[in-house]
């Protein structure tokens, strides 16, 4: 690791291909299944990438190392939980949805419809961020406002919008 640290290619691709195994038969027991398991592979050795420099060269490597992937999938299983309280049961799926509901634009409809109605400083935001795609920083820009004004104005168009279509606001 400490010729990793000072810069050296080979001996960092070398390590990273060593550690992988180990970090492999670790993270088993965190993972749900092959794909989860390659997943919080990778996870903990970008990781490990990010957070090499942090590594005490005279210290052992592998309690790091497992610190760190140790961390990898306790967040993972924490972000697991929170999308898992959020997602909810529908009794058909979007494919059985009658047509009308998918191709008669009545969606797009609503959705202007809906837009059309908020303030012109919800809307833009709105549109900036989302349907733009620009981030905060840039929508601010544009709309010559801070990024503090910016969020606060979508959160607002967003709360709107929940409140028409029915979601929680």
């Amino acid at each position: 690791m400490r010729r990793a640290q000072d810069g050296d290619r080979d001996a960092y691709r070398q390590l990273l291909g060593d550690l992988a195994p180990l970090l492999r038969a670790f993270l088993r027991r965190w993972a749900t299944g092959p794909d989860d398991l390659d997943d919080l592979q990778q996870d903990a050795l970008m990781a490990v990438h990010r957070i090499r420099h942090t590594y005490d060269p005279s210290r052992p490597l592998e309690p790091w190392l497992f610190a760190v992937t140790r961390r990898v999938a306790i967040d993972r299983l924490r972000r697991r939980r929170r999308r898992a309280h959020l997602e909810v049961a529908v009794e058909t799926s979007p494919d059985s949805w009658p047509a009308s509901h998918a191709e008669s634009g009545d969606v797009e409809q609503r959705l202007a419809a809906a837009l059309a109605d908020l303030p012109p400083r919800q809307r833009e935001a709105f549109e900036l961020l989302n349907l733009a795609g620009l981030s905060v920083a840039a929508g601010a820009a544009r709309a010559g406002t801070t990024p503090g004004a910016l969020r606060v104005r979508a959160h607002r168009a967003y709360a709107a919008l929940r409140a028409r279509f029915g979601g929680r606001a």
